[in-house]
Parts: C-alpha cells; sequence; structure tokens
C-alpha cells in the first residue's frame, strides 16, 4: 500500500531529526525550572524601585543596560541583558534587584547557557537560517507523516474500543504493531497542533506583516529622559491592575520611551504576557498600549501560538501533556522500527 510505504520511508528518513526535535522539546518543557534549581538564591517579589535601581547601577558603571525579561512563571526572577565594555553580558536577578548570576551571554554552556544552546539546536540545529529552513521543513513533514499514520490507524466502526486498548499477542510483529497503532491513535491530535504551531512559529513575523497585527510603536515622542526605569514600569502595572512584569525594554537613540510588556488579568496562561505599553522616557505619559484583553481574533490567535507549542497555555498539566508527547514521539519510533525489522527478518523454514 503506498501510503504505508510513504509513513515507513518518511519515519526511517527523518528519525534522526525527529529524536532531536523531540528530546530538545523534552528537556526545554521545563527549563524555568531545571535552570533556576542550579542558582545559589531563590526569586523574590517584584519591588521596582530595586530592578530600577539595580538598571541605574549597572548604567553608572559605564553598562548599557538593553532590556529585562521575566525567567520563571512566578514572575520573581528576571534576566537583564547589558553591554559592558564592548561584551554583551547577561544578569539573573530576584524581583528586588538582587544578582543571583551574572557572566558572559554568548556561552554554550555557563550562566545558563545550556538551555540557550538546547533551545539553538531545537529550533535551527545550531545552523542559522539554514537551520530554522530545515527545522521548519522536517516539522512539515512530521505533520504529514503523523496525518498519515492517523489514516492507516483508523478503526472500522466498532473497533474503536479494541484499537484504543493495548493488546498482547505472541506474534511480536503484531505486538509492536498493536503497541504503535494505539500509541498513536491516543497522542495523534495533540502531536498536529504541537507541531503546526512549532511551524507557524518559523514564520511569526511573515505571519504577524500578512495579516497586519504588529505592535507598532509610537511615530513619535517628546524628546528627554526624565522618567527612571522604576517609575515607567509602576505605570505600566498600574494601567492594568493586577498584572505582572514580563519585560521592558530600555529607550533608543531612535525610540525615546520605554517599552512595558505585562501578564494582565484575562491573559491565556503563559509566562511571557503580551499585553504592551510604551511609556515616555521624557515625561511619563502612555503613547500606545495593547491589551492583550483587546487584541483582535487573529492577534489573539496568533499570541495563543507559543504558549501552544510550549504547554504553558495549559499551565502545569499542559507542559506535563507535552512532555508526554515529548517522549511518546520517541517511543513510537523505536517501536516502528523495531516493526520494521521484526517485519523484514526472514522466516524460519520448517525442518
Amino acid at each position: 500500500m503506498i501510503f504505508k510505504k510513504i509513513h515507513r520511508v518518511l519515519g526511517l528518513f527523518m528519525a534522526a531529526f525527529w529524536l532531536v526535535q523531540a528530546l530538545t522539546g523534552v528537556l526545554l518543557t521545563f527549563r524555568q525550572e531545571l535552570d533556576n534549581a542550579t542558582l545559589p538564591g531563590r526569586g523574590a517579589p517584584v519591588v521596582t524601585a530595586d530592578l530600577g535601581h539595580r538598571i541605574e547601577s549597572i548604567q553608572h558603571a559605564g553598562g548599557r543596560v538593553t532590556s529585562l525579561w521575566v525567567a520563571d512563571f512566578a514572575a520573581d526572577q528576571f534576566d537583564l541583558r547589558y553591554v559592558a565594555a564592548g561584551t554583551e553580558r547577561l544578569m539573573r536577578v530576584d524581583g528586588a534587584g538582587r544578582v543571583l548570576r551574572d557572566g558572559l551571554e554568548n556561552t554554550p554552556f555557563a550562566n545558563g547557557g545550556f538551555f540557550r544552546t538546547l533551545t539553538l539546536i531545537h529550533t535551527s540545529l545550531l545552523a542559522g537560517d539554514t537551520g530554522e529552513w530545515l527545522i521548519a521543513l522536517s516539522g512539515v513533514f512530521l505533520i504529514s507523516n503523523v496525518v498519515l499514520g492517523l489514516k492507516l490507524a483508523w478503526p472500522r466502526a466498532g473497533l474503536w474500543r479494541r484499537a484504543l486498548t493495548l493488546r498482547s499477542s505472541s506474534n511480536k510483529a503484531a505486538r509492536l504493531y498493536g503497541f504503535h497503532r494505539t500509541v498513536g491513535l491516543w497522542v495523534a491530535v495533540p502531536l498536529l497542533i504541537v507541531f503546526a504551531a512549532g511551524v507557524a512559529l518559523r514564520f511569526d513575523d511573515d505571519i504577524e506583516s500578512v495579516l497586519g497585527i504588529a505592535l507598532a510603536p509610537p511615530t513619535s515622542a517628546p524628546a528627554g529622559s526624565g522618567i527612571t526605569p522604576a517609575r515607567a514600569l509602576d505605570i505600566a502595572l498600574a494601567r492594568f491592575p493586577g498584572s505582572t512584569l514580563t519585560a521592558l525594554s530600555m529607550p533608543k537613540s531612535d525610540g525615546a520611551w520605554y517599552r512595558v510588556r505585562v501578564h494582565a488579568p484575562g491573559e491565556v496562561p503563559r509566562m511571557y504576557g503580551t499585553t504592551t505599553v510604551f511609556v515616555s522616557a521624557a515625561n511619563g505619559e502612555i503613547l500606545r498600549e495593547y491589551p492583550a484583553r483587546q487584541a483582535s481574533f487573529a492577534r489573539s490567535f496568533y499570541d495563543t501560538l507559543y504558549p501552544l507549542h510550549t504547554g504553558e497555555l495549559g499551565g502545569l498539566a499542559g507542559r506535563l501533556l507535552l512532555l508526554v508527547l515529548g517522549v511518546a514521539l520517541p517511543v513510537m519510533g523505536v517501536y516502528g522500527i523495531r516493526l520494521w525489522l521484526a517485519r523484514r527478518k526472514p522466516r524460519q523454514q520448517p525442518v
């Protein structure tokens, strides 16, 4: 059968790619918890004055802070990116601005680099744009193969309960096929959703442009720098009561404003909130704001792609489900290869 042959050949040919994707994805599912476990201290609730003081102390020492990003789901640890002596550095601080670690940003293992390297492997195979295209193509093949497998495994009417139940058999090939088919039927649909979201993320900028949903910055702003980082954070958080801090981008030469992202009440569960506020660096005026709850359907769909792919959309249960899916994929692959080998093994001739 042509579909069965395509399913088998694709699986064998792409097995190594998919194994790398699955294993790195599994490790990244609980990246924050694993990374934070290596730190000498714990997080602390956000104190905007102290975070602002930490930023200003770096700049008074000759550094240039570019951004601050939340580093865990409790929103009590943050990664502060800055440039000092022409070198990009990354400082982990708690919500009160206390330093938990500090070092070079572009290191493969130290200073949290292990998980940044895993992310690069997962998204680009450490090969830049070419790698991103390979990963996207691999994702398309994987989606196609899951669809083919679902078509091949689809039970006839009245046989669903039997197909969804693992059964033992004295025949090795039948036993391997039964496991491969049953597990595939259970995980196929959630895998398709996760894979489709992952492929779409490769083209996120293009999707944003085509749909016309980019969050445009202010077209103009008064000159000046009278507003401190702490004050900008206070303004943004006060604009959306009950929100938690996600990110702060510092003013640039071509934009005299702070860009503050928060996770506002009512947003979908995710670590990086999408409610965005542009605060004038000159006088604290809110130049533009983009509340997530008032976003268009297209924008909301776009903002859902990342937490859908990472499992964050379902909270802890969603990430645990993603972990199960990440393990199920290579397990199914192993059983599929074993089934192929069992069917290729020549039968013993009777004496």
